[in-house]
């Protein structure tokens, strides 16, 4: 009975490996190049070009192709990704890479936009009109200050390339981070994580 119990939860156990095993070797692999068509700090552009190969393997759970690849791929076909590249040339960049899928983001918005809402210090000033008038004078400025509202925005247009060169999906998403106190803590490059996230899952959809 013992051996036989055994026998059973190797079995069990073989065939987990396997249903586990299968798809991760199945899986697609893609390479994600991310261009600024609008200035955007370098450092920042690091972040987001690591964060998008990060969030890809999560969400879409393909393998991607590392940096250090793409730039020695791009260098070996001579072919560059900027604001135009040849369906010949994308189609040796996708072959050098050994990808199922080609991922271009271009960032096309990078901007803080900080505007004022009068209703928000209209109601802080109506609070302290109840309060004595050395209050009113202390709350003032805080008035102004919440009145105050940053907005960071940013935009991306994202097109997906198969190995043949073709277009097969292209999207544009645009978000806005306006937190709390945005004055202090609104930022464009959580705002193009955020964007990130949204295209990979429609990406993800799609493909």
């Amino acid at each position: 009975m013992n051996k036989a119990s055994g026998l059973r939860c190797v079995g069990v156990v073989l065939l987990l490996l396997l249903t586990v095993g299968i798809p991760a070797i199945g899986r697609q692999r893609v390479a994600i190049f991310v261009q600024a068509d609008v200035p955007v700090p370098a450092a920042e552009l690091q972040i987001i070009r690591n964060y998008a190969i990060q969030r890809c393997m999560v969400i879409t759970g393909t393998r991607v192709s590392a940096i250090g690849e793409m730039m020695h791929a791009q260098r070996l076909t001579n072919t560059w990704i900027g604001t135009r590249v040849s369906v010949d040339g994308m189609r040796r960049l996708a072959q050098t890479l050994n990808v199922n899928y080609i991922i271009v983001m271009r960032i096309v918005r990078w901007e803080s936009r900080i505007s004022f809402q009068p209703e928000r210090s209209l109601l802080v000033f109506g609070l302290a009109a109840l309060f004595d008038r050395e209050i009113q004078l202390l709350t003032s400025p805080l008035g102004l200050f919440l009145g105050l509202e940053q907005e960071a925005t940013v935009a991306l247009f994202v097109t997906v390339f198969d190995p043949a060169g073709n277009i097969v999906f292209a999207t544009k998403v645009a978000y806005a981070d306006r937190p709390l106190l945005s004055l202090l803590t609104a930022n464009p490059l959580e705002a193009a994580k955020r964007a990130i996230d949204s295209v990979l899952f429609q990406v993800a959809v799609a493909l």
